[in-house]
């Protein structure tokens, strides 16, 4: 018995988990009892069974691993109840046991294992077709007694080794989590676009492992456009999926995909949509296909999180085009002239400083035309203003059409226009080319409303720049102007504006 003794504390000392320890007591059983097989139970009692976990069989009777039947008819239990742990007769000591009729049980030996609250979790066990008598029936179980009492210790070890896993792997999921929600803030935090950032999250969530694939998409105009070019082939079924959702589900930030649309790849996989919303309007989402074997069960809360996240922002995103937007039509109107649309005399400046510092880095010259429109008032008295102000209209839309690549016209005020005019080389013969092409666009007959107007043409005030010359911007203006009452001066016989039939 001794050397059985330091057998059983060589298996004690050597094993890691129940199975490694039971196996060698199992043939340790064999040896000392001779009985046919030998095996190691569990017992629920809750739910009424009792498996057979570990057997080592090594004769006619076979048992195998993984049977389980109802605890309320196991010998185990009769034993148990009997306090009868050995008998080589099984037939008369439990003559009810069909279990015992079917596999022909003749000797029986059976310990219970005690889990840490003494009740039991498991018998170890040995069974034969044969009667066994037992030189030393005592000796035996208390063997077999200490045995259990091993199994129980290694048992208790191996489920907090398991309830320790199981926290584990529970609190890596949830740092995962973590993790994944912490990568969305941060790509929410730093994007400039909202669709980078989508692509981006998919990215994302799909390193994590939990997803097979993840469809990207926007909706601009009630149109889904998915993100991924490689994904175009399940646009259509997508798009015909996403009509199909109730307005309700539509402003939900997570809707579990319906069962009817799954992509040929994924038959069973579940699926979610992630929507992202600007105000209550959904504008891109995410269909997030997960992994069918990734053992996470609720998605529904971390899904909502990075709707979220990327929800604000859209949001933040959208009221920052929108104050883009104002921005931009500030500055519009800021350096516009609201009646005509042309620029206006603080653009006019801001062009003309940019043109002079121009010329003066590359050695160009241009023209600086004043346009005068001589007697716009009679318009004005005779036809009312409204008629004065679609005049100007079209005296700027005019002035428009003859420009030339890389000129520049504003209204400078009232009746008066501005004109700057590039020029490679400045001469006399240039700038009277130039003075007659805008004299002449703004020159004939004008459909105002109702009727008809002559227009004799404005006066005209020209004077060149070039590299060398004073970058007085008042100074050239004036100029001009000096230059334009010198025209107006020799217009001064020109007729009024003549009303045509």
């Amino acid at each position: 018995m001794d050397a059985q003794l330091k057998q059983l504390a060589g298996f004690v000392a050597s094993a890691n988990t129940v199975e490694e320890l039971t196996r060698p007591i199992l043939r340790l059983i064999q040896q000392l009892t001779g009985l046919e097989s030998t095996y190691l139970t569990s017992i629920n009692v809750d739910a009424g069974m009792q498996r057979v976990e570990y057997v080592l069989n090594a004769g006619q009777l076979q048992l195998t691993e993984g049977l389980e039947v109802p605890w309320h008819d196991t010998l185990c239990k009769r034993a148990l109840q009997s306090g009868r742990f050995l008998t080589s007769d099984v037939a008369n000591t439990w003559p009810d046991s069909a279990a015992a009729k079917a596999l022909g049980l003749q000797t029986y030996l059976s310990v219970p294992v005690l889990d840490t609250r003494g009740e039991v979790c498991g018998t170890l066990c040995g069974a034969s077709s044969k009667q066994v008598q037992l030189d030393n029936p005592d000796d035996v179980l208390q063997v077999l007694q200490l045995c259990a009492e091993l199994v129980s210790v290694q048992w208790t070890r191996d489920k907090l080794q398991h309830a320790a896993l199981a926290r584990a792997s529970a609190a890596e999921r949830e740092l995962g989590k973590l993790r994944l929600l912490a990568a969305v803030s941060e790509i929410c935090v730093a994007a400039q676009s909202l669709s980078l950032a989508v692509m981006q999250v998919a990215q994302v969530m799909q390193r994590s492992g939990e997803w097979q694939q993840l469809l990207p998409f926007e909706t601009p105009q009630q149109q889904l456009v998915l993100l991924d070019p490689a994904q175009q082939a399940l646009q259509q079924a997508l798009a015909q999926w996403l009509a199909t959702l109730s307005a309700e589900d539509r402003c939900r930030n997570v809707v579990p995909l319906n069962p009817e649309f799954r992509p040929p790849e994924l038959l069973d996989a579940p699926a979610y949509l992630i929507n992202i919303f600007v105000g209550q309007q959904p504008v891109a989402g995410l269909l997030a296909l997960q992994l069918a074997d990734s053992g996470c069960s609720e998605q529904l809360l971390i899904l909502s999180g990075i709707s979220n996240s990327l929800s604000l922002l859209a949001a933040r995103l959208d009221e920052h085009s929108m104050l883009l937007d104002a921005n931009q039509q500030l500055t519009y109107h800021a350096r516009h002239d609201a009646l005509t649309g042309l620029p206006n005399r603080r653009y006019l400046l801001e062009e003309l400083e940019r043109l002079i510092a121009r010329g003066v880095r590359q050695q160009l010259g241009f023209y600086l035309i004043f346009v005068d429109l001589d007697k716009f008032k009679l318009i004005n008295d005779q036809f009312g203003h409204e008629t004065g102000d679609e005049f100007l209209r079209q005296i700027a839309q005019r002035l428009e059409q003859v420009l030339r690549k890389g000129d520049f016209v504003a209204r400078q005020g009232g009746d008066e226009f501005v004109l700057l005019c590039q020029a490679p080389e400045i001469s006399t013969e240039q700038s009277e080319l130039i003075i007659n092409r805008i004299r002449q666009c703004c020159s004939g007959v004008f459909s105002l409303g109702d009727f008809k107007l002559l227009y004799h043409g404005p006066s005209l005030g020209a004077v060149s720049w070039h590299s060398g010359d004073s970058q007085d911007l008042d100074l050239l203006l004036s100029l001009a102007d000096v230059a334009m009452y010198q025209d107006k001066q020799r217009r001064r016989a020109m007729p009024a504006p003549q009303l045509l039939s």
